[in-house]
Formats: structure tokens, sequence, C-alpha cells
């Protein structure tokens, strides 16, 4: 039988790799396909779901036709104005000795920010609605072991009727 460098590589080629000549007519889409796929988030280095922008850019039928880079830079433009309201809305958080970020922090953070406030001058943000009444804090109840002592029964054993007291006057 003939070895892979007698069939693939003349006296010419003998210095290359014996890889390149042992792929056959399939090789090159064989490579394409062992490559490791890699979104196009990923590739751009967006945290945004770029494919869910183009997705939403077609089935908008905002224009007939756009480029690739397009919803590339959308989903780069909504990732940038997203991290800012959010970076601002943490500061206000801060302040306020909170943990947690509320739409209250969010809200003020659209509000305090300029370059915010300009982006967002001709949109209809939600404004914050007051409750009625505050919701009550919950209160612990006194546990039912510390209250009521009862004996243990068996399990086939039924419970007592509770005794009534007659008062002899």
């Amino acid at each position: 039988m003939f070895g892979a460098e007698e069939v693939c590589t003349g006296p010419e080629q003998e210095r290359e790799l014996p890889a390149t000549c042992s792929q056959g007519p399939s090789g090159g889409s064989e490579a394409k396909a062992r490559k490791s796929r890699s979104s196009r988030s990923s590739r751009a280095g967006l945290l945004f779901p770029v494919s869910r922008v183009d997705r939403q850019l077609r089935r908008g039928l905002f224009a007939e036709r756009f480029g690739a880079r397009a919803p590339v830079y959308l989903a780069a433009v909504l990732q940038r104005v997203t991290h800012e309201v959010m970076d601002v809305a943490g500061m206000i958080c801060k302040k306020s000795k909170q943990k947690r970020i509320s739409p209250s922090h969010l809200q003020t953070a659209l509000h305090k920010c300029a370059g915010l406030k300009q982006l967002l001058q001709g949109a209809a943000v939600p404004r914050r609605r007051r409750r009625a009444a505050p919701q009550s804090r919950r209160v612990a109840s006194p546990s039912k072991k510390n209250t009521t002592k009862s004996k243990k029964r068996c399990p086939g054993q039924r419970a007592a009727p509770a005794r009534a007291t007659a008062a002899v006057n």
C-alpha cells in the first residue's frame, strides 16, 4: 500500500506538512465545520445580542434594506446607553446606602444625566406612581411551640374531647 507521502506529495512538496494533502477534495469544508462557532455578539465584543437586534430590525420593517453592520452598531449603542443608565443609577443607590437598584433609582438617573435627558427628550418615560397606602410590614407571630404545650400522641390514638367545666354556685 502507498503511504500518504507517496500519493500526495511530489519531490518539490516534501517539506510541506502532510496534513495539507491528506484532507482530500472536501478538506476545506471539514476544517470550517470543525472550527468553533462564535456569535456575532462575541465577535463584536458585545454583551447585547446582535442577532436579536437584527431580527427585530427585519421584522419592524424600518427599511427595505440595511447593511450587515447596522445591527452590530445598534446593539453597541443600546449596550452603551444601558451601561450609562445603570452606572448612574448605581451611584445614586450607593449614595442612598441601599444595595439594590430600584425603579426610582433608574428614574432619577434618567433625569440627572444631561446626555441621557437629551437623548430621551421626545421619548415617553413612564412616571413613578405613588402608592395610596404603604404596604404593612410582616410581623413575626409568636411561635406555637412556646404558647401551647401539647402531649405527643400515638398515631392510632384519637384526641381527647375537651372537658366542660361547670361552675357551681
